[in-house]
């Protein structure tokens, strides 16, 4: 007689171990789900926090262009088609990369080449021009 008491009292246990275990693992999902929720929405909101000029320029650094120019009207307004038509028409056909930012306030310009002196120069005359170029080290003394 004992010993089925035993037995329905280890089955009961059993019981209760399988229902503790699945509230548990029920529990341990929500709260996961919840994590990566919170997580998502943290990433969101530091994205968030980097202005588009700067996730455009990294954008443009992290495609690994040895020449990154911004452009910028002089009155700070936005590019219209005009501006778009002078841009392109002045700057080296070379250039691989323009990306519009700031609400079209800028034309970031990525190129493996160098813009020379007299398409700066052109471009000057309408634009503001900032150069994010990768800055190299001059290799003195040349092997010969």
């Amino acid at each position: 007689m004992f010993y089925k008491i035993s037995i329905k009292f280890d089955k009961f246990n059993q019981c209760l171990l399988i229902v503790l275990f699945s509230f548990s693992l029920a529990n341990f999902s929500c709260n996961y789900k919840s994590f990566e929720a919170n997580k998502t929405a943290l990433n969101q909101t530091v994205e968030n926090e980097i202005p588009l000029f700067e996730r455009d320029l990294q954008t443009m650094r992290t495609a690994n262009f040895d020449f990154v120019y911004v452009f910028r009207r002089k009155d700070g307004g936005a590019f219209d088609a005009e501006d778009r038509k002078y841009l392109r028409t002045y700057a080296p056909r070379e250039t691989n990369r323009f990306i519009s930012t700031d609400n079209d306030k800028a034309f970031i310009a990525g190129s493996s080449y160098k813009f020379t002196a007299e398409n700066l120069e052109t471009l000057g005359k309408r634009f503001n021009i900032e150069d994010y170029s990768a800055k190299k080290e001059e290799t003195k003394g040349a092997a010969k």
